[in-house]
């Protein structure tokens, strides 16, 4: 029976393929990601493998790359191409020159996510290599603006290029995680409103700061009781922003909070907006003021069936490389599923090489054996659900 074999050689080409892909800048914003579309795209191209660009505006696109099955239906990799901006001052060596520190692969993006985009694109290039006869389409979705808003993922899930999807993997860092799903993102805007005075009589105002201190202070202290849920873990709540008054010698008469719930269920979703309302109503009501609340990102938890034939398929690739069972878990994070999944109604997983802890830090990197297990694993999975028996003929 004929397979997908990875070897030695096809690792060091995913780990040279994740050095220059760090080497490209794709910083978010501006973004600019058709530099690195267009090397992506010459690399297929060069292999054999149809590519069809998304553009999203001037100077950014997506890539949809397609190889063939023999059956319908396709399963989807889909990595972002983008980056955080970062502080080059903050990192020991230049975030764009990739350097290796034993294990470690340092450099802008190596573990969010250009690592995973290399493990996949090595993985679409040795099928192709190798000649595998496939039963369903295997297919790449490489995306622009993933840090921003998810708008590259979602003009490929509105293209139709990918409507036959039955299945989509996101390799984003996990740290050798599956993770069947990812928390929903919840973000709300707070809002408390008083009377301006002159600072020196501060008591002819109402000065907003102090409810808005208090909130978040409660706020902080609940979402440490916040209950942990297995297989979803715990709903998480931040307090992101907060912006008062504007002048030193001035009651502030406005004050704002910005927060971000991770929730894990639409239950806990409303059990939140409930906390957020009573909290900071009697904060403003204990001192007159007023206060208001308003949603400016609202997305669902996304949890796959785990019992799903390809989810179970690939948590059974996981254990297989790991050597041990795989516990059923979402992600903390969000991802470009967001964008795909509601539309299509297909199952996902998250694994990739690298660590989540790394993502958005000066001096990120990727240890580069994580490479290694994601190529290895990607391959069983593709083994056990794709490659049909016999090579494809010339």
């Amino acid at each position: 029976m004929h397979h997908l074999v990875i070897d030695d050689t096809i690792r060091e080409q995913a780990r040279d393929l994740t050095r220059r892909l760090v080497g490209i800048r794709s910083v978010n914003p501006p973004g600019e990601e058709d530099r690195i579309i267009g090397y992506v795209e010459d690399l297929l191209k060069r292999a054999g493998i149809r590519c069809k660009q998304v553009p999203l505006e001037a100077g950014r696109s997506s890539l949809i790359a397609r190889l063939p099955g023999e059956g319908g239906g396709s399963v989807v990799f889909c990595g972002h191409v983008d980056t955080v901006a970062t502080d080059d001052a903050q990192w020991t060596g230049p975030p764009l020159e990739p350097r290796q520190e034993g294990d470690r692969l340092y450099g802008l993006g190596s573990a969010d996510m250009k690592s995973g985009v290399a493990a996949i694109l090595t993985l679409a290039l040795s099928v192709a290599k190798q000649r595998l006869a496939l039963k369903t389409d295997l297919v790449l979705a490489l995306t622009a603006d993933e840090e921003q808003a998810y708008r590259g993922a979602g003009s490929l899930a509105a293209s139709g290029l990918i409507d036959d999807a039955q299945f989509l993997l996101i390799p984003e860092p996990t740290g050798g995680k599956a993770y069947c799903g990812q928390k929903g993102e919840l973000w709300v805007e707070t809002t408390f409103t008083g009377r301006a005075a002159h600072g020196s009589m501060p008591h002819l105002g109402v000065n907003t700061i102090l409810p808005a201190a208090s909130f978040c202070l409660s706020l902080a202290q609940a979402a440490g009781s916040f209950p942990e849920v297995p297989g979803r873990g715990r709903t998480s709540l931040n307090v992101g922003q907060i912006n008062g008054g504007w002048q030193v010698n001035v009651v502030p008469d406005q004050t704002r909070v910005r927060l971000d719930s991770r929730i894990i269920s639409l239950e806990e979703r409303q059990g939140i907006l409930d906390l957020i309302n009573a909290t900071g109503s009697k904060a403003a009501a204990a001192v007159g003021a007023g206060f208001s609340l308003s949603i400016f990102n609202d997305v669902a938890p996304i949890l796959s069936d785990p019992s799903h034939p390809m989810v179970r398929a690939f948590l059974a690739a996981v254990s297989a490389q790991t050597g041990s069972t795989v516990e059923v878990e979402i992600a903390p994070y969000s991802t470009d599923g967001v964008a795909i999944v509601p539309k299509l109604g297909i199952p996902l997983v998250i694994y990739g090489p690298g660590d989540i802890a790394q993502a958005h830090q000066p001096d990120e990197y990727v240890a580069l054996s994580s490479i290694d297990a994601t190529l290895d694993t990607l391959a069983r999975f593709v083994n056990e659900t794709m490659v049909r028996e016999s090579k494809r003929e010339d």
